[in-house]
């Protein structure tokens, strides 16, 4: 079964609408880049540009630097020189959306033999982005010598307790304060090297698989760590 991860997580900070003045300065201070985006998206040199629209390279330049705004004139001619539909160049930029909170208390940590992690962003986050406390209980017994190595990168925050850290054939051990940060596809893993828990804050950058999916997905850390099983019902889900 796959993790639900949106508990405990609320909303806040919506843009609200902007006012025309705002949105119109958004469009303009825009439209160089897209000029030069659209440009080189066909593989067109500044002058075969200029001259498809009959305007010339020095502006051009200056249009696509943002130092001038064209005229209703120019942009038709460059809309037709670049063979893109007028409106494409006044297309608006998307409204920032929403921040997220995450209330500790209410957000629930899922729990395997191994470890305990609690989700610390929203399901439909960034894409490939994911980030996690996790907590490797002291008493664990790791007999079966669970190696790791997916794609993506890993940053760590040690919090609390001590944790030995192995990189392919290198080992080091991480104190409170310490960070570390690696490519995934090196072999790793985690051991407990003190007498409490050892917590851990970790940012994950992963293969996009998990932006604007469904609540039914699974986490972005589990499927990068595979001995996790099923959820539990409860409110302490076994992973």
């Amino acid at each position: 079964m796959s993790l639900w991860y949106s508990v405990g997580m609320e909303t806040l900070g919506t843009a609200g609408e902007r006012p025309a003045e705002d949105r119109v300065g958004r469009v303009l201070s825009g439209l160089g880049a897209k000029i030069r985006r659209a440009r080189r998206d066909r593989d067109m040199t500044l002058e075969a540009l200029a001259e498809a629209s009959g305007t010339s390279v020095a502006h051009l330049s200056r249009l696509e630097s943002g130092e001038r705004q064209p005229s209703l004139d120019g942009l038709l001619r460059l809309a037709f020189g670049l063979g893109v539909p007028f409106d494409e160049l006044f297309e608006e930029p998307e409204q920032p959306g929403p921040g997220t909170v995450v209330r500790g208390a209410e957000a629930p940590f899922y729990e395997s033999w191994a470890l305990r992690f609690q989700p610390l962003m929203p399901e439909a986050g960034p894409e490939g982005l994911t980030a996690v406390k996790v907590v490797f209980p002291a008493d664990r017994v790791d007999t079966e010598h669970h190696d790791h190595e997916h794609g993506g990168q890993e940053w760590l925050y040690m919090l609390k307790g001590r944790l030995r850290l192995t990189l392919g054939n290198e080992r080091t051990v991480l104190e409170p304060g310490d960070a570390a940060f690696f490519d995934a596809g090196l072999r790793h893993r985690f051991d407990v090297f003190s007498e409490e828990d050892a917590e851990v804050l970790m940012v994950s950058c992963v293969p996009c698989t998990h932006g604007g999916g469904s609540p039914k997905r699974p986490h972005p850390f589990r499927e990068g760590h595979r001995e996790f099983g099923g959820a539990d019902a409860g409110g302490r889900r076994e992973i």
